[in-house]
């Protein structure tokens, strides 16, 4: 696979959120694992940067409604290496026109392996395909029609759970999950997540405009409050394009311009 030449080619792309005034000029990289076609609308793209420790690492995304309803996101995440270089992966992920995830595909070295991954959600179950060089191997995990799928430490997927929430049953929602390491051969089965939205709130952007934000707390049990161990918030807009998240005391990732947004709603779990 030759990839990683057009990992950083890029296309300019003018980005403006709803309901304020900052507009983006921004390069972002785009992914080979995708190429729009007639019917399809880009919709989002940007880029978070992580700056925590041993997760420090960027990941540009794009996120694409096609004409059928679905949707399309892909991100490309690099971090730090040995030696001051960098590595980097790619994940693209397909939802439907109701936010279920139908599949996902990763472009990725483990070590000096390069390897693909492949996740098909097929409930009751969702297989995870793994090659690397030489050696291929598939997994069943259990898999109800709201599943998440994930590419851990991509920040992109867990933002769908704020598009699957269901404001109007409110209150804390579980979503089940599998998932596959990025950057190691680590699978994620059967494993789940709460989410709850914790503020909606009007922030005055640094222009003088106005954003709508909701802020959402995410743990494996929300129902012990205050939260302890692993956790963290999201925050999106009205349209749930990510913002920026927060795992307290460990990462944080904001989106370019946007910090402003975690300054005027704090992270916090009660």
């Amino acid at each position: 696979m030759h990839f990683l030449g057009s990992i950083f080619a890029s296309v300019l792309l003018v980005v403006s959120m709803a309901q304020h005034s900052i507009g983006h000029a921004m390069t972002v990289p785009r992914s080979s694992l995708f190429e729009l076609v007639a019917g399809d609308r880009l919709v989002d793209a940007g880029v978070f940067k992580v700056a925590t420790g041993m997760s420090a690492r960027t990941e540009a995304f794009e996120i694409v409604r096609q004409i059928d309803g679905g949707r399309i996101v892909t991100s490309i995440t690099t971090r730090a290496a040995a030696g001051g270089s960098s590595i980097s992966a790619e994940g693209r992920w397909t939802y439907d026109a109701n936010e279920r995830a139908v599949n996902a595909v990763g472009k990725t070295r483990y070590g000096d392996t390069q390897t693909e991954i492949e996740i098909i959600a097929a409930p009751p179950l969702a297989s995870i395909t793994v090659e690397a060089g030489a050696v291929k191997r598939t997994i069943s995990a259990p898999c109800d029609p709201d599943c998440l799928i994930d590419f851990s430490p991509s920040a992109l997927p867990m933002f769908t759970m704020t598009r699957q929430y269901d404001p109007d049953r409110g209150g804390i929602q579980t979503f089940n999950m599998v998932g596959q390491g990025l950057f190691s051969d680590s699978p994620l089965l059967g494993s789940s997540l709460q989410i709850e939205v914790l503020e909606r709130g009007t922030i005055t952007t640094p222009e003088g405009g106005e954003l709508d934000v909701f802020q959402y707390v995410v743990a494996p049990n929300l129902s012990r409050r205050p939260v302890r161990g692993f956790g963290f918030n999201l925050w999106v807009d009205a349209d749930h394009r990510p913002l920026a998240f927060d795992m307290p005391g460990e990462t944080r990732g904001v989106r370019d311009g946007f910090a402003f947004v975690v300054d005027a709603m704090p992270s916090e779990f009660d």
